[in-house]
């Protein structure tokens, strides 16, 4: 008994355990791209390709197996055809110039013939099995594009969630503190202990940081929205990261794209074009398979039958005929058109290679180019986070002193400006090294 309650208890919860997991609304990054690749509906399309394309290599194996059809047929002829002879073949005795008549043919026939063909060598086929069996091999590949960048676009979503969480965190400390330094100089003038003037500049800042924190919370709804939409998430239901913009900064740091080593070639469009290279050898192959001869088989039998009434179905006489037979066709000469479309097809391979490395040159440079852009970034986030502690210390000093008066109520003011212009340049440059990461990512279709 004891033994059936415990399978109970851990059935039980494994099932509400997998429907907790099946529920679940906070995400790490990782996590939200993985999400989205199982429920974008891109990516969904991508993968449908794929069957597609399988299921074009076999409608293209199947060209050259065997093709059996059967093939029925009745007709009444209404007027059956009359032909005319010169009497004289069948009566020497008739008058020059006199004919017989006489009808050819019954007035029904029916016929159900089975036809059977194989195809013994094409070259065409050849090389469209082999482009078929490609194809499929691009649409894996070209799914695998879409995920990597249903996955970049996450990232970017995921990226732009955490700074807009970050600036309302912001605004909500510097109000809380605004608004308590408001309370204290409201205090100060109403006793007469500052002019009145303090205590509504202060109020006035107040109001503003108040204005820029609900603006924030905006911006973040925005950008949560967002977020579920790449990620092919409900809009109606809660979604929380697990992962804060340090967590992501420090992450950052330690994977460093200066520090990764990758291959310009795995970019995406650098596949795209040598695929595109790759078809046309395919194409240059196909027009090189013209020069071979065509070889099919062949087999035919069917079932006649003529009345003079429709009584098909009576126990008379089918007449069958029966005929096989190997078929070839050898190209002898097109004068000249195959041998032009051969050296087309050359030329336009020839333009791939060239094209192929110009586009690595294009984005080797496009490599260096961010590369030094995200060092540049880099140092720029961390200048501007020394800058935005140097400007929350002042400020923090200055409440303290305001406290005993020493600070006045504008000299605070004009201090939280200083920190929200310092805190909103951390931001943008905390965005432009995301961009950049992104960018780096999607160069190296990772």
């Amino acid at each position: 008994m004891k033994t059936y309650k415990s399978i109970l208890t851990i059935g039980l919860a494994l099932v509400f355990g997998g429907v907790q997991a099946q529920e679940s609304t906070a995400f790490s990054l990782t996590e939200a791209e993985e999400y989205a690749v199982s429920h974008n509906e891109a990516v969904k399309n991508a993968l449908l390709d794929i069957e597609i394309a399988r299921k074009k290599v076999w409608e293209t194996t199947a060209i050259g197996l065997l093709q059996v059809n059967m093939e029925g047929q009745y007709q009444q002829l209404l007027d059956i055809p009359v032909s005319v002879v010169d009497a004289q073949l069948f009566n020497p005795m008739a008058a020059p110039g006199e004919v017989l008549e006489f009808r050819m043919g019954q007035e029904f026939s029916s016929s159900l013939a089975i036809n059977a063909s194989q195809l013994i060598f094409d070259g065409s086929y050849i090389v469209g099995l082999q482009f078929s069996r490609f194809f499929q091999k691009m649409s894996t590949t070209a799914a695998n594009n879409t995920q990597q960048e249903v996955k970049a676009m996450v990232r970017e979503a995921y990226y732009n969630v955490l700074i807009a969480e970050e600036n309302v965190n912001i605004m909500d400390s510097i109000a809380g503190t605004t608004e308590s330094l408001y309370e204290k100089t409201k205090i100060f003038a109403e006793t007469g202990m500052i002019p009145q003037e303090d205590a509504d500049q202060v109020l006035i800042a107040f109001n503003r940081i108040s204005i820029s924190k609900a603006s924030a919370e905006r911006q973040l709804k925005v950008a949560k929205n967002l977020l579920k939409l790449q990620m092919g998430y409900s809009f109606d239901q809660p979604l929380e990261l697990t992962e804060s913009l340090n967590d992501v900064l420090e992450a950052m740091k330690t994977s460093s794209p200066l520090l990764q080593g990758s291959d310009i070639k795995t970019n995406a469009n650098y596949i795209l074009m040598d695929q595109q290279r790759q078809l046309d050898e395919y194409s240059l192959k196909n027009e090189k398979a013209a020069y071979l001869p065509s070889v099919g088989a062949f087999f035919t039998h069917s079932q006649n039958a003529f009345r003079n009434e429709f009584n098909f179905f009576q126990d008379l006489p089918w007449y069958p005929t029966t005929i096989w037979g190997v078929s070839m066709q050898v190209p002898i000469t097109s004068s000249g058109q195959k041998i032009v479309r051969v050296q087309q097809a050359e030329i336009k391979l020839e333009q791939d290679q060239n094209n192929l490395a110009q586009m690595e040159k294009t984005l080797k440079f496009q490599e260096l180019q961010l590369m030094t852009s995200y060092q540049t970034a880099q140092e720029k986030v961390e200048l501007e986070k020394t800058n935005v502690d140097l400007a929350q210390r002042i400020y923090n000093r200055s409440v303290k002193r305001n406290e005993t008066g020493v600070v006045s109520a504008l000299e605070m003011t004009q201090l939280q400006n200083q920190l929200l212009e310092a805190e909103g340049n951390y931001i943008m440059s905390v965005m432009e090294m995301f961009k950049l990461k992104v960018e780096l990512d999607k160069l190296y279709n990772r």
